[in-house]
């Protein structure tokens, strides 16, 4: 079959024409260890890691039948009215080495040639050798033809050249503009105004999506391709479809994006992501090969990967109030929302289970719930803790930071916590059976996790049951639960209602005790943790967190 404008027999066949990879051991010695892939590799790491470095590396450092076509983040979008016309040689010759002459077309002139000596920093100006070398393949394939047809003198096929998958690509990918390649010259025009002009009039999104697919289409078959900063102008709407296409017309060749954008590392489907950590400045550097970890999508496993802090995964989401109170607290550390309790405690332990690879501390913190203490203990050896309220909105209700609002409001401290406490017990006082059932179930839920569902046969399976249940007096453990909540709606005090009892409208309803709108008791709060009285309210929420 035909695949853009080379012949390949088969996927298979093709899947084994795509060069090797390898790259520098990370001990500096200057040994290389090959890079298993499937087309297409990611090197992500944090600004100043030594990403283009590594990519100028795998440049000079791959073995010379391999021809290794590095596209610059350092490259001027400069159109030239005129493409000059060269031939295919030349102008091949003159993109990839830097001279049209063929005496300098190797590694060792390419240095001074194409990269002016300074192969990480050097600006490219090459836009107008992109477009000779297209225009030159087009050329090419029409003088191959009329040849052929001549001595054949029967109708063939035309195949497309590199300029008509170009063409194909562009339509697919921006369809609100046409583009024209003919006579040296780019024309654009727009579909919906009908009004055409030269492609220097181009946006810079465009005329990067030319450039980008102007060197790749025009790589030779087997190339490595290294492109560094892929994302740069492109729009995250069209950048996924635009290196898939791209990948899909050159199968035979190596894809090996450099980047700092996350996004765009998490677009690359079934790719080999490295983590590039450290440079440092020499030949040496650190990196590792990111795991697959099914809790995580790439982008978030990458983010966590390249910071350095000690990770806390919290219940909640990015820039809610869950996220707001914990960064707050843990503000040396890297607070991550995942959305609800379990979710956090996979992901703490998918992270745990792949601690040779990351050497990053990490730990969970949720909700009390309905929790008992065994579950707690139990929880809190793979790392996962409980905030010591049943859920993180008590948290703001505890009585050190009721009075420092009270205070900051002008209000007698004392007759706020007392009136607090009264409503709060009002309100048990009206569902203790039903926090008693709740926290009943959850005993009973516990104990199920106990079964042994690895157990085979059905005599097994009974059995692993009854030993999970015998245990079970649910009649003790309800009154037991029954007289908690009785007691505490009596006499409990308010931090120790706050600690077993879950009821999200707490917070909303003590707002009539500050003569505040709805909500306005919480959102003072999380002000205030922007305020010169920061520490006191950071300080009464600390009483109920774990130290870490």
């Amino acid at each position: 079959m035909t695949i853009g404008y080379y012949k390949i027999e088969s996927i298979e066949e093709n899947m084994s024409l795509q060069p090797r990879l390898y790259l520098p051991t990370s001990d500096g010695t200057g040994n290389k260890v090959e890079i298993i892939h499937n087309g297409s590799v990611v090197i992500v790491g944090a600004n100043g890691s030594g990403k283009s470095r590594l990519g100028a590396w795998i440049e000079r450092n791959t073995d010379n039948d391999i021809i290794v076509h590095r596209i610059s983040a350092q490259r001027a979008l400069e159109l030239p009215d005129y493409a000059i016309i060269k031939s295919l040689e030349q102008s091949l010759n003159d993109l990839l080495w830097g001279n049209e002459n063929p005496q300098f077309a190797n590694n060792q002139y390419k240095w001074s040639h194409r990269w002016g000596g300074k192969p990480e920093t050097y600006l490219q100006n090459d836009y107008g050798k992109v477009l000779s070398n297209l225009f030159a393949r087009s050329a090419e394939r029409d003088r191959n033809h009329t040849a052929e047809t001549r001595l054949k003198q029967v109708y063939i096929p035309v195949s497309d050249a590199p300029i008509d998958i170009l063409v194909k690509l562009w339509e697919e990918i921006l369809p609100h503009r046409k583009i024209f390649l003919g006579d040296g010259k780019v024309s654009v025009k727009d579909v919906t105004y009908g009004t055409e002009y030269h492609g220097k009039e181009m946006s810079d999104g465009e005329k990067v999506a030319l450039y980008l697919m102007g060197h790749c289409l025009c790589a030779p078959p087997g190339s490595i391709l290294v492109i560094d900063e892929p994302e740069i102008h492109l729009h995250m709407s069209i950048m996924q479809s635009l290196w898939n296409k791209l990948e899909e017309a050159k199968p035979d060749c190596l894809f090996i994006y450099i980047t700092h954008d996350l996004n765009f590392a998490s677009t690359r489907v079934s790719t080999t992501s490295i983590w590039v950590k450290e440079f440092n400045g020499l030949n040496k550097w650190l990196w590792e090969t990111v795991p697959e970890v099914d809790e995580f999508p790439e982008s978030l496993l990458l983010e966590l990967l390249g910071n350095r802090r000690t990770i806390i995964f919290v219940e909640g989401e990015k820039g809610g109030k869950d996220h707001a109170i914990y960064q707050s607290i843990y503000r040396n550390y890297n607070v991550v929302p995942r959305n609800g309790c379990q979710s956090v405690i996979e992901s703490v332990r998918a992270l745990r289970l792949n601690s040779s690879f990351h050497h990053v501390s990490v730990f969970g913190l949720i909700d009390r719930d309905y929790r008992t203490d065994d579950e707690i203990q139990s929880l809190s050896t793979d790392g996962v803790f409980c905030i010591d309220v049943a859920e993180i909105e008590n948290i703001l209700l505890n009585e050190e930071t009721l009075r420092l609002i009270a205070t900051n409001q002008r209000l007698d401290p004392d007759n706020v916590v007392d009136r607090a406490t009264e409503m709060a017990r009002g309100y048990l006082s009206k569902e203790i059976d039903r926090q008693a059932f709740l926290r009943t179930y959850r005993v009973i839920e516990n104990n199920l996790r106990k079964i042994d569902t690895k157990s085979v046969g059905l005599q097994a399976i009974k059995t692993s049951v009854v030993n999970a249940t015998a245990a079970l007096n649910i009649d003790l453990i309800y009154t037991n639960n029954f007289n908690l909540y009785d007691r505490l709606a009596a006499f409990g005090t308010l931090n120790e209602i706050l600690k077993y009892y879950n009821n999200k409208g707490l917070v909303s309803n003590v707002c009539s005790i500050f003569e505040l709108g709805r909500n306005g008791y919480e959102k003072l709060v999380l002000r205030m943790l922007n305020s010169s009285n920061r520490e006191q309210v950071i300080n009464g929420l600390r009483q109920y967190v774990p130290i870490i």
